[in-house]
């Protein structure tokens, strides 16, 4: 009975025509064999696969993105240019003296429209973006306010008797000297914004941010009533005073006149040079006029040699075949020898 049952099981089991019939009556459609779901292969899917791959190699990088990010600018990075660092300079004057938003904007929205007046003007391949912006101007300043520290100083110290190019000459060298040696290298720059109110009140209000940070983080000294009873602590008016820069110390005053020293000091120096290049240049320009005289000297005697060669001839040459008219001419040219050789002599 139970051999009976399993057969008709296999039996139930087994599809009509055999497993090769089923399969292929159901080629074009999906069964399920323990759970899994076997579909016909789609032939796009391979060729999906090189286009996803090329989207990959042509990945394209963003040229504008911020200096920090290194990933995105490792092989794009741009150098500033000149003309580049002279467009900033002029953007910024240009949004700093805008007669309807003025300065009242908000540091973020300023630097957005610094950005667009620079662009307008930019190939796309070299636009930078609000942050590149600023910080290029963030490192450029302060070697172009220290620059500029150095002219004005030098314009109060000479204000006659030096040209221009002397002028600027003193202020390279103020300025290497006070930054080890090294040259100002933006020079283009400074030329663009020297000149100009706005950019002589971001000077002052950054030189005042500079003092004020100094006052704040300078070490208080601590007096002690007790063992030093003739000290007494000074008043809040001129500790305020201090603070905020309004009293010069004789340091301060001691710093600023050894500074000036100096600058004289290298000033007379140039000074001196040039004045020993000017009596150098005397020297050579009295040479050369000495040469001219001794040559000229030289010409004349050979000249007046020749003439008395010419007069000895005329004196000894025979005079029998000669008519009335030709002794004339001879007596006047031998009379005109005579008085340029021998009147000069004479006299």
């Amino acid at each position: 009975m139970l051999a009976n049952s399993m057969c008709y099981g296999i039996f139930r089991m087994y599809p009509p025509g055999g497993f090769t019939n089923f399969i292929q009556s159901n080629n074009s459609e999906n069964f399920h064999l323990i759970g899994s779901t076997i579909s016909p292969t789609t032939p796009n899917l391979k060729r999906s696969l090189p286009d996803e791959a090329n989207a990959q190699d042509k990945e394209t990088i963003n040229v504008d993105a911020d200096e920090t990010n290194e990933d995105e600018r490792t092989e794009r990075r741009l150098n500033w240019t000149k003309d580049e660092d002279i467009r900033l300079a002029a953007s910024w004057l240009r949004n700093s003296k805008d007669p309807v938003d003025g300065t009242d904007r908000r540091t973020d929205q300023f630097w957005e429209d610094v950005t667009k007046e620079y662009n307008k003007s930019t190939e796309v391949c070299r636009r930078r973006n609000r942050n590149q912006l600023k910080i290029r101007w963030d490192r450029v300043k302060k070697p172009v306010m220290d620059f500029h520290g150095c002219w004005v100083k030098t314009n109060k110290v000479y204000r006659s008797g030096v040209s221009d190019d002397q002028l600027m000459e003193i202020v390279e060298n103020m300025y290497a000297k006070d930054h080890s040696d090294k040259d100002f290298m933006l020079k283009h720059f400074w030329k663009v914004v020297r000149n100009e109110r706005k950019w002589s009140a971001y000077v002052k209000r950054e030189q005042d941010k500079d003092q004020n940070k100094g006052a704040t983080n300078r070490p208080t000294d601590v007096v002690n009533l007790e063992e030093n009873p003739s000290i007494r602590p000074i008043g809040h008016k001129k500790a305020k005073d201090e603070l905020y820069g309004k009293k010069k110390t004789p340091q301060a005053y001691y710093a600023i006149s050894e500074k000036l020293d100096k600058y004289i000091e290298v000033s007379t120096a140039a000074r001196k040079d040039r004045e020993k290049m000017s009596e150098t240049q005397k020297i050579l320009a009295n040479s050369k006029v000495e040469a001219a005289r001794l040559n000229e000297m030289a010409a004349e005697k050979q000249l007046k040699c020749r003439m008395l060669e010419t007069y000895k001839d005329l004196l000894l040459a025979p005079t029998s075949n000669l008519n009335a008219q030709a002794l004339a001419e001879r007596d006047k040219a031998m009379e005109s020898m005579r008085l340029a050789l021998f009147a000069t002599e004479n006299n």
